[in-house]
């Protein structure tokens, strides 16, 4: 069963992540606190606005130029769940609540709606940093939920 759950997940994370090197990825898991770099590059390559091998700091100048982060931050700097769940919201079409849509996507009522939907965990507060894993697994949550990713079309074959 183990093994069924590693290989679902394996291929769920490559397909979605398929621009990514394994480099980056493992780095991402292995954080402690995601970084701001390490969260645009994820954003950004999945949006194809870098290429593979581009660099956390081209990453983040690259939402920066776009409009989806509104500072400059350092690539280094750990990202809270408030603006990972911010950076994620840009990349599907999220129906929210009424605040959510009055306020055109607000951080605040972003990560209320992901609360509300499972992508955050209730217990985690907005300015509470977040790990590698954290990130990954609201990554792939986002893509379930928000994407047209269909894990029941998946074939695992015959065992």
């Amino acid at each position: 069963m183990k093994k069924i759950i590693s290989i679902l997940f394996t291929f769920i994370f490559t397909f979605a992540a398929f621009a990514q090197s394994a480099d980056v990825i493992t780095d991402i898991l292995e954080s402690d606190d995601a970084t701001y770099g390490q969260v645009c590059y994820l954003i950004a390559s999945q949006q194809q606005l870098i290429l593979d091998g581009a660099t956390y700091v081209h990453a983040v100048e690259t939402l920066y130029e776009n409009g989806q982060i509104t500072e400059l931050y350092s690539e280094d700097d750990a990202i809270t769940a408030i603006d990972a769940a911010y950076l994620l919201s840009h990349m599907w079409n999220v129906k929210g609540g009424l605040m959510y849509r009055l306020t055109k996507g607000a951080p605040r009522y972003v990560f209320r709606q992901f609360q509300s939907d499972g992508i955050i965990a209730a217990s985690v507060q907005p300015k509470d940093h977040i790990s590698g894993s954290d990130i990954l697994s609201m990554y792939t949550s986002c893509l379930r939920k928000y994407g047209d990713f269909d894990i029941t079309e998946i074939s695992m074959g015959d065992e």
